[in-house]
């Protein structure tokens, strides 16, 4: 039985001397490995010289990736842990964004002693110094600054009584809502600083020396709070706004509204009234102008007046649009046909208290012909029928020459 021949990569055919080192050391070295895994057994002397024994297949342990051609260079092997990927990566945390803190503009109040050192600490600080003095000369400059809205904040030493700092806090405080902030430097008893300054109306208060560390924090707490008043300012800026839009939206609802918004809410009081059991009445006017008929002109003239007359006398939750050139319908909400018939008489003397309209040597007095028509708490009421009840009323009204009719 023949052996099958077996060459292992980076070995040479034939026996080496002992002194002779292989090429490709990690090839000897698994080789040599192979030899102590087969239990120590040397080339068998019978063997050819250019074979080797056969040797077991290395137990699993032992198997490792095939060596590098002969040449390649070596690498260092690190072993790098694994790590399953999460099925539910963390969320992401929200990133938040301070507002950027902008540079004031100071006036100082100091006395001689403490000017250079406050002016100093605010300009290390990143701000600015619009101007800065001591004595009643610069209170008339640091009073002139702060009325004509050149600084952002004061920082003032403020004396235990009265004098000019309190005219500069004072002034200051005049100025609000889009005043400087105001930052007392108390004289005398640092006990009673802090009581002194907020009785006087300061924002901030900080205390002598004024050094690039001690000032350096209340003038940073300073610019956020200029930030915030300002943002404050703004807010309710909007609002005035939004509050001046709301109103002329409310003056507007007193209005004609359209035909297609009357129509909607006039369907939605139907339907409450048939839900709460609640009365609903429907009053149609006309404009009556005598014969002949006028010159152009004349009846827009007539009909802009008796609408302006009609939206003035009706009641708040009363709604009223105008149906063509000449008519006007009014929804009445929680209203009987007793308070419809008074209202409909107050809207036609309201408008013949008008003055007439001159033309062509001609007065036309605005005049309206009215009707009313609705229906009882629990009654079946629908658009429709409201509206063909109350324009036979209004026809049978002018067919009578009556000034307003009732449709039971």
């Amino acid at each position: 039985m023949s052996r099958a021949k077996q060459r292992r990569p980076g070995t040479r055919s034939g026996r080496r001397a002992p002194t002779d080192f292989p090429d490709d050391l990690p090839s000897a070295a698994i080789a040599a490995l192979d030899d102590l895994l087969g239990g120590g057994r040397a080339d068998d002397g019978d063997a050819p010289p250019d074979e080797e024994p056969d040797l077991p297949e290395p137990p699993a342990i032992a198997r490792h990736a095939p060596p590098p051609p002969p040449g390649a260079k070596k690498r260092a092997q690190t072993r790098i842990p694994t790590r399953r990927p999460t099925t539910n990566p963390p969320e992401a945390v929200a990133e938040t964004v301070l507002p950027e803190l902008p540079a004031l503009r100071f006036a100082v109040f100091e006395d001689g002693a403490h000017l250079a050192a406050a002016q100093a600490a605010i300009t290390a600080a990143g701000h600015r110094v619009a101007i800065g003095g001591a004595g009643g000369d610069a209170v008339r400059r640091v009073l002139d600054a702060i009325q004509r809205g050149h600084v952002d904040a004061v920082l003032v030493a403020l004396a235990p009584t009265p004098g000019p700092a309190t005219q500069i806090v004072d002034a200051a405080l005049a100025l609000e809502p889009r005043r400087p902030i105001v930052i007392a430097a108390p004289l005398g008893d640092s006990s009673s600083a802090a009581r002194r300054a907020i009785a006087a109306g300061a924002d901030l208060v900080t205390m002598r020396p004024h050094d690039a560390d001690r000032l350096g924090a209340i003038v940073l707490a300073a610019a956020r709070l200029h930030v915030e008043r300002t943002a404050a300012a703004m807010a309710r800026g909007n609002e005035q706004v939004l509050r001046a839009r709301l109103d002329e939206i409310a003056d507007d609802s007193r209005g004609l509204q359209p035909m297609e918004v009357f129509q909607r809410v006039l369907e939605l009081e139907i339907r409450r009234a048939r839900r709460y059991e609640y009365p609903l009445s429907v009053a149609l006017f006309a404009v009556e102008i005598a014969p002949p008929p006028p010159p152009p002109g004349i009846r827009g003239i007539l009909r802009a007046r008796a609408g302006n007359a009609l939206i003035h006398t009706i009641r708040d939750i009363d709604l009223a649009t105008q149906l063509d050139h000449e008519r006007f319908l009014v929804l009445l909400p929680y209203t009987d046909l007793a308070g419809a018939t008074g209202l409909g008489r107050r809207v036609i003397a309201a408008v013949a208290e008008l003055d007439p309209v001159v033309s062509a040597g001609r007065a036309f007095p605005p005049r309206l012909v009215g009707a009313v028509a609705g229906g009882k708490p629990g009654s079946a009421l629908s658009f429709g029928k409201l509206m063909k009840d109350v324009s036979r009323a209004l026809e049978q009204a002018r067919r009578d020459g009556a000034e307003l009719a009732v449709e039971p």
